[in-house]
C-alpha cells in the first residue's frame, strides 16, 4: 500500500476516492475544456522563496493541493501547483497524467499554466493531450474502462510553478452510490497548504472517522448545504521506511462515508451478489454432475478445482461488469471472470448442491485494520466464499489457483476480518487464520572428499501447505531450466566453484498437497585455506532462514516492521566427511515476541547433523520492540550456519 490511499481497486471494487450519488453517465467526449463550476472557491498559493531543509533532496515542492467536493452535483475538482527546483524537476513534472473512470466519469480541464516569475505561460494545448486505455492491470488480468488523459508540456524549466486544474464529473456507483472519501491530512512530500472542501447536501447523512490527527473541519452552514472544510499548512512530509507490514499505511487519514453500519454496507452486497438469472441449461447439467458424487465434501472441492482451473482470471471492468458480478451461466459458458464474477458462480453451485455457502468480501490491504474503519463500501478489493460442511466453516478461494489437498488443507491471506454477505449480518466477522501453515524444509546431502576433491551435493526441498501451492504455481510458471538456473546462482554465492551434475527431480503430492524438489549438484572446491593456524575449513549456510530474517534497512524506526507471518523455514544438512573431523555439538533456542529460532548441532557415526527450525509468530514488530528484535535477530544470525575444520 506504499504512496496511495488504502482501500484500492482489484477484481471486486473499483474506485476512486469518491463513490457519489447518482446514476453513472459518462460525456460522448470523455475530456472537455471548460471553467470551474460557480460553487468552487478559487485558492491562491504563494511561491517559495528559496529550498528549505525539508526539501533537500526533492525536485519539486508542493504549493497547493486542493481537492473540492460537490456531493449534490458528483463533481471533483482538484488543484495544484508545484514549484520545481532542478532540471530533473522539471523533467519530472512536464507531463500530466489523470486517471478517471469512463464507465460513470467525464473528465473537464481548467488551465495548464506555468508561472516565470511575473510571466504566465499558457501549457494547456490540446494538440499535445493523449487519452489512453489504462492498462496497469493487464498482469492481472484485468480489462478496465479506466483511461489516462497524458499532457505532454512543452518549455517547463528549473525554477517554474506548475499551476494546473481540472474536475472529474459522473457518479461511480459503487455502494448504490453511497458516498466515500478519504481527506488527505499529509502526503509523503512535504506541502505549503493542503485543502479539502465538501458541499454536502443537508438532509444527507455524513459519518466521520480518524485516525493519526485530531483536526476538525470549519463547518458553515448555508441553506440547504453544510459546507466543510480541512485545511492544513505548512505540513511536513512522510517518509516511508522499509518493509512495512501490508495493512500499515503511514499517513493520518480522516475517512468520510455515507454508510453509518455495516449492516447497510451488507444491505447493498446482498443486492449485488444475487443472481437475478436463471441458470442455463449446460449449467444446470453439471451441477447435475457434481450432484453424483458421494459427499458434500467431495462435490465443494471438484466445484472449487473447476473455477481455480478451468475458469480464467479475467475480469472485463467496463459498463455494469466494472461494479456487479457477471450472471453465474454467463461466467460459465464464457470460463472466465474476475473474484466477484467467480464467487457468485461459485455461492450459485454450491447451493443447488444443497450447501451453504456465502459470498465474503475482504480488504487485502488494510486486513485487521477495517476495523479501525467508518463502515464503507469502498474499501473492499476482494471476494471469497464461506462454505459449510458437516458442520464446519471453510474459507475458500475460487480465484487461488494451484490448491491441492482436502479442504481442511486450504489456505487464504490472512485477512484478519471481512463481511459475510448473508441475511442478518450486522458487522465484520473474523476470517480465521488457515489451519495449515506454510512450511518448507531444505536437506542439503553432503559428501565431502578430501581437500583437493570434489563434493557431492544433494538438495531435498519439500514444501507443504501454502508453500506447495506457491511452489507448484512456481514451477508452472517458471520451469525446470529457470528453476535449476536461479538455484545454481544462490548456491555459487556460497560455493563459488558449483555445477550441475543432474537435471532436477519434481514430484507432486497433490493428495497430501506437498511438492518436493531433488536438485544434484558438484562442488570442485569445497574446503578452503583457513586464515589462521593452518588447515581447512569449509562453511554451511541455511540459504532459506537467511531470506526471511534479512534485517531492514532502516532499524531506527517509527513505523512497524512487517514480517514474513505465517511462516516455517526448517533447513537440515547431513554431512559425510572422508575423515574424522571434530564437531562442537549445538543446541541452542533463541525466543523473541516475532520468532522462535531453533539449532541442533550433533555428531553420529561418519556423519554430522545440522537442523535449523525458525518460526515467524506474527505479522508485525511495533517501533518500540525494535531494539530487543534486532538484538534476537542479530544473535540468530551470528547462529545460524555450520563450519567445519580439518586440520
Amino acid at each position: 500500500m506504499r504512496g496511495r490511499r488504502p482501500g484500492g481497486a482489484g477484481g471486486f471494487v473499483m474506485g476512486v476516492c469518491c463513490a457519489l450519488a447518482g446514476l453513472c453517465r459518462a460525456a460522448e467526449s470523455p475530456v472537455s475544456l471548460a471553467p470551474p463550476s460557480g460553487w468552487i472557491v478559487p485558492l491562491r498559493f504563494q511561491a517559495s522563496a528559496g529550498a528549505a531543509e525539508s526539501d533537500a533532496g526533492r525536485d519539486s515542492r508542493l504549493l497547493l493541493e486542493d481537492c473540492q467536493i460537490n456531493a449534490g452535483t458528483n463533481e471533483i475538482f482538484n488543484h495544484v501547483a508545484r514549484q520545481l527546483w532542478s532540471v530533473e524537476g522539471a523533467q519530472n513534472h512536464s507531463h500530466l497524467s489523470i486517471d478517471f473512470d469512463t464507465n460513470c466519469q467525464s473528465l473537464v480541464l481548467h488551465w495548464v499554466r506555468v508561472w516565470r516569475g511575473t510571466n504566465k505561460l499558457d501549457r494547456l494545448d490540446l494538440t499535445n493531450l493523449t487519452v489512453l486505455q489504462r492498462e496497469r492491470e493487464l498482469d492481472q488480468y484485468l480489462f478496465s474502462g479506466g483511461q489516462t488523459a497524458m499532457l505532454v508540456l512543452e518549455d517547463v524549466r528549473a525554477g517554474d510553478i506548475l499551476d494546473y486544474a481540472y474536475s472529474i464529473r459522473g457518479a461511480n456507483p459503487v455502494g448504490s452510490g453511497k458516498f466515500s472519501h478519504l481527506v488527505t491530512v499529509r502526503e509523503h512530500e512535504p506541502a505549503d497548504r493542503l485543502t479539502t472542501r465538501l458541499l454536502w447536501p443537508k438532509e444527507r447523512h455524513l459519518y466521520v472517522k480518524k485516525k493519526g490527527t485530531d483536526s476538525e473541519p470549519t463547518v458553515a452552514r448555508k441553506g440547504d448545504w453544510t459546507e466543510y472544510t480541512w485545511d492544513y499548512r505548512n505540513v511536513e512530509g512522510v517518509e516511508d521506511e522499509d518493509l512495512l507490514p501490508v495493512w500499515y499505511y503511514p499517513l493520518p487519514w480522516v475517512q468520510l462515508s455515507e454508510f453509518q453500519t455495516w449492516g447497510e454496507v451488507n444491505q447493498w452486497a446482498l443486492t449485488v451478489f444475487t443472481n437475478k438469472a436463471p441458470v442455463s441449461a449446460d449449467l444446470t447439467r453439471q451441477i447435475e454432475l457434481w450432484r453424483g458424487l458421494p459427499e458434500a465434501g467431495q462435490r465443494v472441492l471438484s466445484v472449487l478445482r473447476y473455477l481455480q482451473e478451468e475458469v480464467g482470471y479475467h475480469g472485463i471492468e467496463t459498463g455494469a461488469g466494472a461494479y456487479t458480478p457477471a450472471s453465474p451461466s454467463v461466467v460459465f459458458a464464457r470460463r472466465y471472470g474476475d473474484c466477484k464474477d467467480r464467487t457468485l458462480l461459485c455461492v450459485t453451485i454450491l447451493r443447488a448442491l444443497g450447501i451453504e455457502a456465502w459470498p465474503v468480501l475482504v480488504a487485502g490491504d488494510l486486513r485487521q485494520t477495517l476495523r479501525d474503519w467508518q463502515p464503507t463500501a469502498s474499501a473492499f478489493d476482494h471476494a471469497m466464499v464461506q462454505v459449510m460442511v458437516d458442520g464446519r466453516n471453510y474459507w475458500l478461494d475460487p480465484t487461488a489457483g494451484f490448491q491441492r489437498g482436502p479442504l481442511a488443507a486450504r489456505s487464504w491471506p490472512n485477512y484478519g476480518c471481512g463481511l459475510v454477505v448473508r441475511p442478518g449480518t450486522t458487522g465484520l466477522a473474523d476470517v480465521p487464520e488457515p489451519p495449515v501453515r506454510p512450511k518448507t524444509t531444505v536437506t542439503e546431502y553432503f559428501l565431502i572428499r578430501l581437500p583437493g576433491h570434489p563434493t557431492d551435493l544433494k538438495v531435498v526441498t519439500v514444501a507443504d501447505g501454502p508453500d506447495a501451492d506457491m511452489m507448484r504455481r512456481e514451477f508452472f510458471t517458471d520451469g525446470r531450466v529457470v528453476w535449476q538456473t536461479r538455484d545454481l546462482s544462490r548456491f555459487a554465492g556460497i560455493y563459488p566453484e558449483i555445477e550441475l551434475a543432474a537435471p532436477m527431480d519434481y514430484w507432486d503430492n497433490e493428495e497430501q498437497n506437498e511438492v518436493v524438489t531433488t536438485e544434484y549438484y558438484q562442488i570442485d572446491r569445497m574446503w578452503l585455506p583457513a586464515a589462521r593456524g593452518g588447515g581447512f575449513f569449509c562453511r554451511f549456510y541455511p540459504l532459506n532462514i537467511a531470506w526471511v530474517t534479512r534485517p531492514p534497512q532502516v532499524t531506527l524506526r517509527s513505523m512497524p516492521l512487517g514480517l514474513a507471518y505465517p511462516s516455517q523455514e526448517v533447513f537440515r544438512a547431513e554431512i559425510t566427511p572422508a575423515q574424522v573431523v571434530p564437531v562442537d555439538l549445538t543446541d541452542r533456542t533463541i525466543s523473541s515476541p516475532a520468532f522462535f529460532f531453533h539449532k541442533i548441532v550433533a555428531a553420529r557415526v561418519g556423519k554430522v547433523l545440522l537442523e535449523e527450525d525458525f518460526n515467524s509468530l506474527t505479522d508485525a514488530v511495533p517501533a518500540e520492540a525494535m531494539p530487543d528484535y534486532l538484538q534476537r535477530l542479530e544473535e540468530l544470525n551470528g547462529l545460524a550456519g555450520f563450519t567445519l575444520f580439518s586440520y
